[in-house]
């Protein structure tokens, strides 16, 4: 019996080893699923982190993820952009100086319900912007609870508004005075005919400039109109110098009146990708704005060269300048650096509006360049290929 103890031992042994493999083939048979589905949550995990970090990167708006102190723990690249560099581990107060943007938050915090408002902030640059904050669902065990706040810069849509505004209120300022003149100098001749024809003439010679100067701006804010619907014009080549001398020629008596000596610099045989009409009113107003404004005995200067860009048309004037504060208003419709300078020349504040209009519709671009009691610099560029325009 003690002979076969060592067997039965060895035996048991077996038996042991072959039950503990069997369960150990059975807890890996079951291991194997439970392997698989989690490399499938952890690829899963992967790819929506990955379409997350895609879709923070690319929005617009500057989004923020805070905590209730107002702590930035996470931002986007438009955040960074919005509100500058170093941004996570500061709170918005720290960043914006903007006490309105801390009470929007306290109010999420304390109601947890989402809160919006417009604001202004002043730092670190001035920017509106609309801005909401929401409470996000956190998990039971979370340390602290997380806020989104979105940041959409208004801005610019802003500064459109106000030009709209701008242009109700002038259009009604502009058409107001010409109106006021014409009624005044009618009603004088309707209540008492003058016995002397001199001031009768002189009454009728008023009314003539001011329905004139009527006509002039109605046709202006028609041709800005469409110019601002932005269509793309019909282009063909154009031999610059034909066009740039038949405007000087319509153009001489009033250089001469001004005593303004015009000097065209434009190669023989140089060609622009353009409408011919909307060619001539872009040049019409840049070189008519050049004589009228300029110094007596003054001079302007059309000159003309190719660019990587295009076609480059420039306009020189020796006149007084146009102060730097009002070098990126010009453009705008009825803004005028001198209101009683202008008025006086018969311009209608129209001009260079329809100019840049007209350059961007044959997707070109205008610059201007000045210097206080030196003169001005006015450049057009324009694509020199249907190509060029329509991608621009």
């Amino acid at each position: 019996m003690a002979a076969f103890l060592p067997w039965l031992l060895v035996l048991a042994l077996g038996i042991a080893v072959m039950v503990l493999v069997m369960k150990l083939r059975r807890t890996e048979e079951q291991v194997v699923p439970l392997r698989q589905r989690y490399e499938e949550t952890s690829a899963e995990l992967q790819h929506y982190r990955l379409l997350l970090h895609h879709t923070m990167q690319s929005l617009q708006d500057a989004v923020m993820l805070v905590t209730a102190e107002g702590v930035i723990t996470l931002a986007n690249p438009a955040a960074f952009h919005l509100l500058g560099e170093g941004l996570l581990g500061q709170t918005l107060l720290q960043r914006t100086l903007c006490y309105d943007l801390n009470l929007l938050l306290t109010r999420c915090v304390l109601t947890q319900r989402p809160q919006h408002a417009e604001l202004r902030l002043n730092h670190p640059q001035s920017r509106m912007v609309f801005v909401r904050i929401l409470p996000l669902p956190t998990s039971p065990h979370a340390a602290e609870s997380v806020y989104l706040a979105v940041f959409t810069d208004i801005s610019e849509l802003r500064r459109l508004e106000q030009i709209r505004s701008d242009f109700v209120a002038n259009v009604s300022h502009e058409l107001r005075t010409p109106l006021a003149a014409i009624r005044a100098n009618a009603e004088a001749l309707l209540d008492n005919t003058p016995n002397d024809p001199a001031i009768q003439q002189r009454f009728l010679n008023t009314i003539v400039q001011q329905t004139e100067r009527l006509t002039r701006m109605t046709d202006d804010l028609l041709v800005l109109a469409k110019a601002e619907a932005r269509p793309i014009p019909q282009t063909q080549q154009i031999k610059l110098s034909d066009v740039v001398h038949s405007l000087i020629d319509q153009l001489r008596a009033q250089a001469e009146d001004a005593h303004i000596t015009v000097a065209v610099d434009v190669p023989e045989g140089f060609a622009v990708t353009a409408q011919r009409d909307q060619l001539e009113q872009i040049l019409w107003n840049l070189i008519d704005n050049a004589i009228k404004y300029n110094r007596p005995d003054g001079q302007v200067r059309i000159r003309a060269r190719k660019t990587p860009e295009g076609s480059e048309i420039v306009v020189e004037d020796t006149g007084i300048g146009i102060p730097h504060e009002h070098l990126e208003r010009i453009f705008e419709r009825f803004y005028r650096v001198d209101k009683a300078r202008s008025r006086a020349k018969g311009g209608t504040g129209l001009g260079l509006s329809i100019v840049k209009h007209l350059v961007e519709s044959h997707g070109g671009r205008v610059w201007v360049e000045s210097e206080w009691g030196v003169g001005s610099r006015f450049g057009v560029v324009l694509p020199d290929s249907q190509v060029e325009r329509e991608c621009a």
